[in-house]
């Protein structure tokens, strides 16, 4: 059964920030509030039936020896519109009065990373190191390392949401208490090596992209890891230090993060580079067998 929420949470991300607690930002006005520093991007999922919204779906990289820390910021509306299927299919409950909201878990977090949370009632009362959010109030949510340790890698990371709500029909209010992992699936994190060129790009898997390739120079196997946009068939494809093709395959990739293994197989040591293409983009990368 498949459950998603639309249109009921405000979130930005805030990177780079100098180390603080976690503290909900009240400024949010309307459907969604934007930070004056906060790297945003818009909503093209359909999630907002049509609506385009500011939907912030990245996070600064985090550099191994260096400390990390990014916030996301929270509002939670007092009601809502849901999709749940009850058996007969999906259906519509509009609306939805939200109880609270709290954060499950954040799935995929590499090791050497935690976060925490504050909240904020619609009275104003703040909760340190509370992770569930009341109907009409405030969150914060912070992600950190006091020192990312060397997990050099992509990590699409998943925060999964404990949803308390009720619904009313013919006068009955019936409760309803979900955990959704659908709407925050997009994130992801990259760790990356102090002196790597990408630093400080802020990524959004949901961009046909390069999201790294791990490890690379590989002696037998190495992942490969990329963005979509759309959900499609994808041509890979290897070429030799001379431009010749020696390898293609199609691959099957879904909207967000995808990845790939790519065997040595048969091929010699050396330079090579490979190519991901959907018809309109085509992302190149080089590669360096042992």
């Amino acid at each position: 059964m498949k459950n998603f929420l639309l249109t009921f949470l405000s979130l930005v991300f805030i990177p780079f920030l100098s180390f603080s607690q976690c503290v909900p930002d009240t400024v949010f006005t309307g459907l969604v509030g934007v930070a004056d520093d906060a790297y945003v991007l818009e909503d093209t999922t359909g999630l907002n039936m049509g609506e385009t919204i500011v939907d912030p779906t990245a996070l600064p990289n985090a550099i191994v020896g260096d400390a990390y820390e990014t916030f996301f910021n929270m509002r939670i509306p007092t009601d809502t519109v849901i999709e749940y299927d009850l058996g007969s299919g999906p259906q519509l409950f509009d609306p939805v009065y939200i109880n609270t909201i709290g954060v499950n878990e954040i799935q995929g977090l590499p090791m050497g990373f935690s976060y925490e949370c504050a909240s904020q009632n619609s009275d104003g009362a703040i909760t340190d190191m509370s992770c569930i959010f009341p109907g009409g109030g405030y969150g914060c949510l912070r992600l950190f390392s006091d020192e990312v340790p060397n997990v050099v890698g992509t990590y699409p990371l998943v925060v999964a949401l404990d949803i308390v709500a009720e619904y009313e029909v013919f006068g009955i209010m019936i409760p309803v208490e979900v955990t959704d992992d659908s709407l925050l699936n997009y994130l992801v994190l990259i760790v990356e090596e102090g002196d790597n060129s990408g630093v400080g790009e802020l990524v959004d898997a949901r961009e046909f992209k390069s999201l790294g390739t791990y490890p690379n120079p590989f002696n037998k196997s190495t992942t490969i890891h990329f963005g979509n946009n759309n959900s499609e068939n994808v041509k890979f494809s290897v070429y030799d230090i001379l431009g010749n093709l020696i390898q293609t395959e199609n691959i099957n990739s879904n909207i967000g993060h995808n990845e790939f293994i790519f065997e040595k197989g048969n091929l010699t040591s050396g330079l090579y580079t490979y190519s991901i293409s959907n018809g309109v983009k085509t992302i190149t990368e080089r590669i360096v067998i042992h």
